[in-house]
């Protein structure tokens, strides 16, 4: 049996097809096209369910003679030397009408699948047929997590079919078919939580059973729902003519984009101080972001009020700044529509209260350039702040202390995890875990939706932090988010938080290993569950040793295990003990090299090097 002849079922890939075909409510005697149709299994449920008349259209004579000896029409067609159109034209009687047109496993085979779809864009144009597509799914998560781990099998058919020389994702997918004369109306997938890539079974990454496994499949399954689609099952509609210029590969171009783009959450209420936060960023000495002002259940009025700000703008600053308009949902809706929105690389949001000084965005550029894809951080001051009312205005702002360091300079995952360090317009985000990873501020959290969201994106992203104070974070005394919500809402929401961390395997950064370490180690002293001088040895793993070049390190453990286990060494160690005991010093423990740093390596093969017995068996040393 040839492996492409597949037998029909409801529930596989031909099934979902058919179930498409009937919502386009085919009559008697429609015709359906069918591209690349291999055996063409559906031919008979069609036929047989819907009386619909039978075309296939294939390279491979094998199959055409199957099709005709069961009493269907078959007509060959090697794509990319033939007329398509005329091919369909001649094989379909005068008047016929064609229902819908099917290419089932077929465009992943062909060197140029786009120009295949414009043809049957106009091919299907004057009977407005739908276009039915069966598709595998490359980005299927066994075939993604195998290829991060260096394997890219490829089988006899299947996701990995040796004869497929084109691959498809569902952006690809959704770009070529758009680019080239077609809508998409009805999706029904064909999903697979096995493969047939899911091989071998003991991968740990492939396992669902697996640390790694897991947080592959959480990581897979947060991008978008098509971590376990088989096939992309798609129907679409004659729609916008082909694309002027698109590449019939469906090749993904770059486009200019900004670095950073800053997102303004308002309700429209603080004027006053939202105009001193733009006038902080029109005013920094890097000018590379856009301004996205999200308007949130802005009144008429107050709309009025953002435009009009918007508007005084200079010419130059105005063109990068826009209003975005969002209503309903809770504080994270607001940003979760600003951050979709955004184009830059990078994107960073603050309240319509906060102020920043003039190297904000440049620092933020020198941190990207140097640890690309994490988190940027820099520090941030709090000063205390009121609103006095003027007559004839709105409520001016004024500063009633000085700025505090209350925020650290540096993050730390660990404590992060205990309370939020870093607020929210000193941290910036790369804009791939929103629109790549599926990341977004948790709709649920009515606070701490900042908190949330970083520190579930700082272990995957790692932080680059600065030391400089790029932003004020201002204390009103007038009333703040946090005193505007309920004690209950804060708890809920920050034990949210601690669930979602819990529920999953957590990506500690290199280094935290000797942390936890000395952690528990410091919980078991204080629970007197362990030999305090034992451990004393231990500590000074995570205070010297990873701090030095474990090359070296290793050299010279090396060169102390060959002096202690050499024989003119071992030959004087019954003399050593003796000299000991006559001097009445205690015996010794022999030092732990494992834990010992460069310094301490060095000390002692030099005590060794220039000791007696050392030196007493010099001559034994140069006998050869």
């Amino acid at each position: 049996m040839d492996i492409y002849d597949n037998a029909f079922s409801e529930s596989n890939p031909y099934g979902h097809v058919v179930q498409l075909v009937a919502r386009f409510e085919p009559r008697q005697g429609d015709y359906i096209v069918d591209i690349g149709c291999g055996y063409g299994r559906i031919a008979e449920i069609l036929r047989d369910r819907f009386g619909i008349e039978y075309l296939g259209l294939d390279a491979d004579a094998e199959s055409l003679e199957s099709l005709r000896s069961r009493g269907f029409n078959a007509v060959q067609f090697i794509a990319g030397q033939q007329d398509l159109a005329a091919q369909i034209s001649a094989a379909l009687p005068a008047g016929a009408r064609v229902v819908a047109i099917t290419a089932l496993d077929f465009i992943e085979h062909i060197n140029h699948p786009g120009q295949l779809l414009a043809d049957l864009a106009l091919i299907a144009a004057p009977w407005n047929a739908p276009l039915i597509l069966s598709v595998p799914n490359v980005s299927h998560r066994d075939v993604g997590t195998k290829l991060a781990l260096g394997r890219f099998d490829w089988t006899d058919a299947g996701l990995l079919d040796r004869t497929h020389i084109r691959f498809f994702t569902n952006d690809a997918l959704v770009r070529l078919a758009r680019d080239h004369g077609w809508h998409e109306v009805y999706q029904h997938d064909f999903s697979l939580r096995k493969s047939d890539q899911h091989f071998p079974g003991n991968l740990p990454g492939l396992s669902g059973d697996t640390p790694l496994g897991q947080f592959l499949a959480l990581l897979r399954e947060g991008a978008d729902q098509y971590g376990y689609v088989n096939q992309f099952i798609r129907a679409y509609l004659p729609g916008p003519m082909p694309k002027v210029g698109a590449d019939v590969a469906g090749v993904v171009g770059n486009e200019a984009k900004p670095f950073l783009s800053v997102v303004i959450r308002t309700t429209g209420m603080r004027i006053g101080t939202l105009r001193e936060g733009l006038l902080c960023l029109s005013a920094q000495s890097d000018q590379d972001f856009e301004v996205l002002i999200v308007g949130h259940n802005l009144e008429i009025p107050a709309q009025i009020e953002v435009e009009r700000l918007i508007e005084h703008l200079h010419p130059a600053f105005r063109n990068r700044v826009r209003l975005v308009r969002v209503d309903g949902g809770g504080r994270s809706v607001p940003l979760n529509t600003g951050f979709n929105a955004a184009s830059g690389d990078y994107v960073v949001a603050f309240d319509d209260d906060d102020l920043l000084f003039g190297g904000w965005v440049e620092t933020f550029k020198k941190l990207a350039e140097r640890a690309p894809g994490a988190l940027l951080r820099q520090c941030t001051v709090a000063q205390d702040w009121d609103r006095v009312a003027v007559a004839g205005c709105d409520a001016a702002s004024r500063s009633i202390g000085g700025m505090r360091s209350i925020y650290p300079a540096n993050f730390d995952l660990f404590a992060h995890i205990v309370e939020n360090r870093t607020p929210l317009h000193s941290i910036a985000f790369p804009r791939a875990l929103f629109s790549h990873l599926g990341f977004q501020f948790d709709p649920g959290h009515s606070t701490a939706e900042d908190w949330d969201l970083i520190i579930r994106a700082a272990p995957l992203c790692g932080v680059s932090s600065s030391t400089d104070v790029g932003c004020i974070y201002r204390h009103w005394t007038t009333g703040t988010s946090y005193t505007s919500h309920s004690q209950f809402e804060w708890t809920s929401n920050y034990l949210n938080t601690l669930k979602k961390l819990n529920d999953r395997p957590f990506l500690l950064p290199k280094g935290s290993a000797n942390r936890l370490r000395n952690m528990y180690a410091e919980l078991q002293r204080l629970k007197g569950d362990v030999d305090v001088g034992a451990e004393e040895g231990v500590e000074s793993l995570a205070n010297g040793v990873l701090l030095d070049d474990e090359q070296r390190l290793a050299e010279l453990r090396e060169r102390y295990y060959e002096l202690t286990t050499s024989k003119s060494w071992q030959i004087t160690a019954p003399l050593r003990v003796l000299l000991s005991a006559l001097k009445g010093r205690p015996w010794a423990r022999p030092p732990r090299i494992w834990l010992m740093n460069e310094a301490d390596l060095d000390f002692h093969i030099r005590q060794l090097l220039q000791s007696s017995s050392w030196k007493w068996t010099r001559i034994l040393r140069g006998l050869k």
